[in-house]
This record gives structure tokens, C-alpha cells and sequence, in this order.
């Protein structure tokens, strides 16, 4: 997993060069079939998706990947900016937990209008072109869509502050600053840390793929890295 995957040819179905500036690949993704699919599956997991980004001539960002049920943010160093390294990203994440839990964890997912977003929707079929998820995109400019996530970033910046550059950024290092975020305590998950809540909603075994490991209560540390 820490070596993420290239896919270097669309997935068997799939349509080549979409984006959200393409029509085609708004139809049934809006903000408002978004709504309404959680209004439907209140149930499923809504995952956002955002990116952090250091200095303008930087090549590397931060995809953040937020579970805001749970509080719970993880990140995959990408190429700025690079759409095609996003969703390589985000589907070796998928290859590593396997179709089956894609399914489970990753059922509706929610991104913004970022150039690092423009083939989001490919995300949406395994590499036999069998369905894994439904993707959606915030309307423009509305932070507000994905709240959770941003608020989240608050605490990203206290390891990434503004206006230093990312290029030095590793995914070992990111994983550990995510293994410090999520292991803080929060009132707002009722005095729990993410890392607990969704170890026991999804297990340790996905934890582990994805690099998050449990940092004891005084050892925690959101100190910067770049």
C-alpha cells in the first residue's frame, strides 16, 4: 500500500478524458443526488475527499481522505494537481482492503471541484469494471458540502502549516501524522479518539492497510513535519 499503484489505462468500461467541467460526468453526481442517496441509505458511509497543498510551485499535495462520522481522516501523497495520480491513490487503497470491503466502507464518496478531481468518477469500478461505489461532487465553491473534512484540516495544518512546501513529504510520514491525529482524544466523538471508533466499526485489519496505527494518549504529538 505504501507504494501506491499506477493504472496507466482507463478501467474496462469506463470513459476516458471525463471530468467535473464535462456534463456527462455531473449526471446523477450533483450535490443534490448526493443528498439524496444519503436520504435513502441514511445507513452507509460517506466518505469526502480534499486536497492540502503546500507551496504554488510545489509537485507533491495531500489527498485527504475523511470519514466524518467518525472524525477520522487519513491522506495519500499525490502529484499536484494530477488527476490521474488521485484516483491511483485512492484505488490502491481499494486494491489493498479488497472488493468486498470497498463496498462496505466506501459506499458513497464525495469530492470537490478541484482539478485533482477531474476523473473521480473512474474510482467508481474495480479493474474487471464490476460496481464498487457511487461518487459525487459538492457544489462549486461551497466548503460548507464537506464541512467535516475542512474542519479536520485544522488539524492537518499543525503538522503541514501554510505556506511551506510539501515536496519533501513521504507517505510513511504522512501515516504517522495521521496516526497522531487520529489517536486525539475528541469531545466531539464523545471523549473517543477516531482511531477507536473505527477500529471497531471496521476493524483492525483496515487500519492496518492503510497505514493508521493507535498512538497512546500522552504520546500524542501534532508537531510540524515539513
Amino acid at each position: 500500500l505504501r507504494r501506491y499503484v499506477r493504472f496507466r489505462h482507463p478501467l474496462k468500461g469506463e470513459p476516458r478524458g471525463i471530468g467535473p467541467k464535462d456534463i456527462r460526468s455531473l449526471m446523477g453526481r450533483t450535490y443534490r443526488d448526493y443528498l439524496a442517496r444519503v436520504k435513502a441509505r441514511p445507513r452507509e458511509n460517506v466518505v469526502q475527499y480534499d486536497s492540502v497543498i503546500g507551496k504554488a510551485t510545489d509537485g507533491k499535495a495531500l489527498l485527504t481522505v475523511t470519514f466524518p462520522k467518525y472524525g477520522f481522516q487519513f491522506g495519500l501523497v499525490i502529484k499536484k494537481g494530477d488527476p490521474s495520480s488521485a484516483v491511483a491513490g485512492i484505488r490502491s487503497v481499494f486494491g489493498a482492503i479488497g472488493d468486498e470491503a470497498v463496498r462496505g466502507i466506501f459506499p458513497i464518496n464525495l469530492a470537490d471541484n478541484g482539478s485533482e478531481f477531474a476523473y473521480f468518477p473512474r474510482i467508481e469500478l474495480s479493474r474487471s469494471g464490476d460496481r464498487l461505489c457511487s461518487t459525487y461532487f459538492t457544489s462549486p465553491y461551497k466548503a460548507t458540502d464537506k464541512a467535516e473534512c475542512e474542519r479536520l484540516h485544522e488539524l492537518v495544518r499543525y503538522c503541514l502549516p501554510k505556506g511551506r512546501s510539501l515536496d519533501s513529504l513521504t507517505q510513511e510520514a504522512v501515516d504517522e501524522m495521521y496516526s497522531n491525529i487520529n489517536s486525539y482524544v475528541r469531545k466531539s466523538q464523545g471523549d473517543q479518539t477516531p482511531y477507536d471508533k473505527v477500529r471497531r466499526k471496521f476493524g483492525d485489519g483496515f487500519l492496518a492497510k492503510i497505514g493508521i496505527r493507535r498512538v497512546p494518549k500522552k504520546k500524542v504529538r501534532l508537531l510540524p513535519i515539513v
